[in-house]
């Protein structure tokens, strides 16, 4: 490839607002300041896994390209944008490294929007002057290809490059990240995803021992409905990658996701460790690892699902007291403090369905006039403030209530609607992810709490509540982004108790093994399980009560 489409190259000016005939970019200028102020990293602890070659005449940058694209490929882009920065100051005009720092950065905050698009700038101008091989031009114009018409031509581009260079591991891997496209409602593998599944696993056995296709198999399949069958690939990465902390991640996701509890919070325990040996080690606060607060957070979710409620809760309330750089406000390790953390004790005590009264309600979730504050660094506070209503809703029912939690839910219905206008600005401040899983997060809330409502009241009225669990039943999925849930509580676990209140213990068996299936082996579904099998054998009682039988 010689020269840029017109039509590509228009784009990418609008994309960066640099116009033709504008000095281009200094080196320096594709580096976040996170990163500038920081030594070069080392180029140990990454396991090997590229091999490509790298168009330098410096042997050093070379060696920090290859270490940052195998961070970039195990999710760790912190962490290769440090390679990919050294790998710039060694040589200004290495293309693959301009081309990793924008993967690096392709999901920008404000911080690092202007870098992003710097690094693009260069890049560009680096094609155009025919730097690099005609394999790395190619990943360079599949990756403006994404910057200017989005991901699906990205994949094409890159299907072309894997028919010009058939054995590019690389090239195969990306096609088939760009490709993946999840599961349908029924939880089966869409074609795209399908096809992404077989072209990762022909990688495996076409390069065994990689672990580049063997991680990325793992992200493509970490939503799907089951994994089991490919829980031991990520027990055999981190067999021989004990010390490389996405990866014991990564397992701690797998491990929780097939209830395998015990495990689950060794490998989060670890991973966690890892990312805090490394922040001390490295100098870097949590502004710029997210992956610790990640890996805490699930750690403490994980010892809720085993029953250890009140040690989660305690625990949550500790993290959520973490002190928080004061001048980094939209750092994605901020932001996973606000989204995440900080809302852990309320989410907990939710699924609790226990407000304690001895914990100050600012000990719960940040008080309303500091939210109001918050408002200026992130958008986490449509979160908040739901959760705040949802909180004050539970308690109004409990208190019998009725009216009040009628109005107090009526406004967390508006209050969803009213976030609805958020969603552009979300997509601009680099927390489009965590918008779309709190908004969804709050519409299951909302109907588990009309749920809640309809059961507490009139008894002429409770065949509503069936309707509202189970459409919270209905929204409730698999957790994306290999993140714990937002919603902690099984949605399907609280239709089995309203079959249960009902005298319906074959439906409650049914729906405590559906909540089972999105929440394995939680403790306190498994007990209610084993109640609702006792019941169901047990001779049925012939209900006195109409407003008892569901309309179905």
């Amino acid at each position: 490839m010689k020269s840029l489409p017109l039509r590509l190259l228009g784009a990418m000016m609008l994309l960066s607002h640099h116009a033709i005939g504008e000095a281009l970019p200094e080196p320096e200028k594709t580096i976040p300041n996170a990163v500038k102020a920081l030594s070069a990293p080392s180029l140990a602890g990454v396991p090997e896994s590229i091999a490509t070659a790298v168009s330098t005449a410096s042997e050093s940058a070379q060696s920090h390209v290859k270490c940052g694209l195998s961070h970039l490929h195990f999710g760790w882009e912190f962490e290769a944008c440090r390679h990919f920065a050294a790998a710039i100051r060694e040589d200004p005009e290495c293309l693959l490294a301009h081309w990793g720092m924008v993967m690096a950065l392709l999901e920008p905050t404000p911080e690092t929007f202007a870098n992003r698009n710097a690094a693009a700038e260069r890049m560009m101008s680096l094609i155009e002057s025919g730097i690099g091989t005609p394999l790395e031009r190619d990943y360079a114009y599949a990756l403006l290809k994404h910057l200017a018409e989005g991901p699906l031509a990205s994949a094409d581009a890159f299907r072309k490059i894997v028919g010009h260079f058939p054995n590019d591991m690389q090239a195969g891997v990306l096609t088939a990240l760009f490709t993946r496209s999840g599961y349908d409602i029924m939880g089966e593998p869409t074609p795209d995803q399908e096809f992404a599944e077989k072209m990762l696993r022909d990688w495996m056995y076409k390069t065994p021992g990689n672990p580049v296709p063997l991680n990325a198999l793992l992200i493509v399949r970490a939503e799907a409905p089951k994994l089991d069958d490919t829980l031991p690939y990520a027990r055999a990465l981190c067999a021989t990658h004990p010390d490389y902390a996405p990866f014991q991640y990564l397992l701690g996701h797998y491990e929780w996701r097939c209830g395998n509890h015990e495990e689950a919070l060794d490998a989060f325990t670890k991973a966690a460790s890892l990312f805090e040996k490394w922040m001390q080690e490295n100098k870097i606060t949590l502004a710029d690892c997210p992956e610790w607060l990640d890996a805490m957070n699930y750690r403490i979710v994980t010892l809720n699902s085993m029953g250890r409620r009140q040690e989660a809760f305690e625990e949550a309330l500790k993290l959520s007291e973490t002190p928080l750089p004061a001048d980094r406000p939209s750092s994605p390790g901020i932001q996973t403090f606000w989204w995440e953390t900080k809302t852990l004790p309320a989410r907990l005590a939710l699924d609790s369905g226990i407000i304690p009264n001895s914990i100050p309600r600012e000990k719960l979730l940040p008080t309303a006039s500091f939210t109001k504050a918050l408002m200026k660094q992130t958008l986490a506070h449509w979160w908040i403030n739901g959760l705040r209503i949802t909180l004050e809703a539970h308690r109004q029912i409990e208190a019998g209530e009725i009216d009040q939690a009628r109005n107090t839910i009526n406004a967390l219905t508006q209050h969803g609607e009213m976030m609805t206008n958020s969603q552009k600005i979300a997509a601009e401040s680099g927390e489009r992810s965590e918008w779309n899983r709190a908004f969804r997060a709050l519409e299951l809330l909302t109907a588990e709490a009309r749920g809640r409502l309809a059961f507490a009241g009139p008894k002429d009225g409770r065949n509503l509540a069936y309707n509202w669990f189970n459409a919270a039943c209905d929204r409730q999925t698999q957790t994306p982004m290999m993140k714990p849930p937002m919603v902690l509580t099984p949605m399907a676990g609280q239709l089995g108790e309203y079959f249960i209140a009902c005298d319906q213990p074959s439906e409650a068996v049914e729906a405590f093994e559906k909540a089972l299936a999105v929440f394995p082996n939680d403790s306190r579904l498994l007990e209610r399980l084993r109640s609702a099998r006792n019941k169901q054998s047990k001779p049925a009682t012939p209900a006195s009560d109409p407003a008892k039988q569901t309309d179905r």
